[in-house]
């Protein structure tokens, strides 16, 4: 019979196992980041943060579509013509950012973990390119399902 403290350890290694990309980090990725197409920008999504929140992983959406899952510790982007976005993630309630994306632009979203009353939530907000280009070299890259890229 195993212990309620047993349980919980486990639960927690698999929850962070789980969690986990294998996709390259930024700094080995950039080199081989393609062009933005034409006529298109480029929004970066990226959590930072390896640890709280690290169960939480809500998807993404660009103006209600899915573009990727909020994974710690990872980024991935989304090509999309010039327009108004909105960016959207959701647990017990929806935060969102609007962001205006010109054709040729590149916009740096970070995913941010708050509290909540029953579980944490993610809210994502607009960061200056340097920031970013800082808080992306410890992360990996995932795909939209939120598996690790190769």
């Amino acid at each position: 019979m195993k212990t309620p403290l047993a349980i919980f350890l486990a639960l927690v290694v698999a929850s962070f196992a789980g969690g986990c990309a294998t996709g390259p980090k930024y700094q080995e990725y950039r080199a081989t980041i393609p062009p933005i197409p034409s006529g298109q920008g480029r929004v970066w999504v990226y959590r930072p943060s390896k640890m709280i929140g690290a169960a939480v992983q809500p998807l993404v959406h660009l103006n209600d579509v899915v573009v990727g899952k909020s994974q710690p510790g990872c980024y991935f982007f989304a090509d999309r013509p010039a327009g108004d976005y909105e960016v959207k993630t959701a647990t017990e309630w929806a935060d969102k950012l609007q962001i205006k994306l010109l054709a040729g632009e590149e916009k740096y979203v970070r995913l941010t973990m708050l509290p909540g009353v029953f579980v944490g939530h993610l809210k994502p907000g607009e960061v200056p390119k340097e920031q970013a280009l800082r808080e992306l070299e410890g992360c990996r890259l995932i795909t939209a399902d939120g598996a690790g890229a190769r």
